[in-house]
């Protein structure tokens, strides 16, 4: 027997299912996971021309925090705050060259912020390849029953107002639209993390805090570490959460690892700025990869998303999905009409 409630997020969203197994009782959670997280850019450039049936999705409404989440998001103990023995223990941050000062910080956040506006602009729609793999974790280890799907991703600059941002969404590998009852065989699938950089753009750099952490090597490339915490009363891009008819804003702090020459970002870390125990969300946190990318029929190199590892703990279970992307290309959506015989 099975049963199924969904559980939307915008940013997340969860089908829950549930079966038992001989000796162990597992609970598996179905899912489609999506995230509001908009990047900067502006249409423009060269598109190759491919046949593509599927159009956007209808975007939802972005839900706003209210009184009472403002005040759960400002009660919370931020990275920002952390003492130097906290640094030296943090698992994210072994081999970190500690800074002395933030007398770097508004220097690495400026050249950041140039390198992702110059990234964005004139922005390509680009679709790709990606694999997705999905795992139901035990404190063991993995449950069984790995899933692996394939899709085709497409990510489509859509300003909101005068936000920057991006529209991204998933077909099959033919380009057809899916839902929900499509996607029933899969545990949790997350999604939409071309746009993660923006964390650092000068549009969010204004409403959020950071810190300069230090230098750490990563991919063999010395990076300044930033860390940053969203600010709940300023802040303008929110994940949301939807469990039926309740509509909760998530809100999120994370490290950066900026490359000390290039400016580039190649990593990306986030977890919830603090748990939302009142629905059971204790713990999300995604590692976000970006590598440069040519893409297919396209003169330019862009910093994209490569791999992406999401861990999640709802309700007591936890899910383990790793995506990985490939094949990238320019994207055009192109449609026919045919007259009535």
């Amino acid at each position: 027997m099975r049963h199924c409630g969904l559980i939307r997020i915008q940013g997340f969203c969860f089908l829950d299912l549930g079966s038992t197994q001989a000796n162990t009782c597992r609970v598996k959670f179905r899912a489609l996971v999506s995230s509001l997280m908009l990047a900067v850019a502006s249409i423009g450039g060269a598109r190759a021309r491919l046949q593509e049936p599927a159009a956007p999705p209808q975007a939802e409404p972005t839900v706003k925090l209210t009184p009472e989440e403002i005040e759960i998001y400002k009660r919370a103990q931020t990275l920002i705050d952390w003492t130097p023995r906290q640094i030296r223990d943090s698992p994210f941050l072994s081999g970190l060259r500690q800074a002395r000062s933030q007398d770097q910080l508004p220097m690495v956040l400026e050249r950041v912020g140039q390198t992702l506006t110059l990234l964005f602009h004139d922005f390509p729609q680009i679709a790709c390849d990606e694999e997705v793999v999905c795992e139901p974790l035990s404190y063991r280890g993995t449950l069984g029953g790995t899933m692996l799907r394939k899709f085709r991703y497409i990510a489509i600059p859509r300003p909101v107002g005068d936000f920057p941002g991006f529209d991204e969404y998933r077909t099959d590998l033919k380009g057809n639209p899916l839902d929900a009852a499509r996607l029933s065989d899969l545990f949790v699938i997350t999604s939409k993390y071309t746009s993660t950089c923006l964390y650092l753009s000068p549009a969010d750099q204004h409403v959020s805090h950071f810190r300069l952490f230090g230098i750490q090597p990563i991919r063999e490339r010395e990076c300044h570490v930033v860390g940053f915490a969203q600010e709940p009363e300023r802040v303008r891009r929110v994940t949301t959460f939807r469990v039926q008819d309740m509509s909760v804003a998530l809100l999120v702090q994370g490290l950066a690892w900026i490359d000390s020459e290039t400016f580039q970002v190649l990593r990306i870390k986030t977890w919830l700025l603090a748990p939302r125990t009142d629905i059971g969300l204790d713990f999300h946190i995604s590692t976000v990869d970006f590598y440069p990318v040519q893409p297919s029929g396209s003169e330019r190199v862009l910093w994209l998303p490569r791999d992406v590892t999401v861990l999640t703990d709802f309700r007591g279970f936890w899910f383990r999905n790793t995506h990985h992307y490939s094949n990238f290309k320019l994207f055009r959506v192109s449609s026919t009409i045919k007259s009535a015989e």
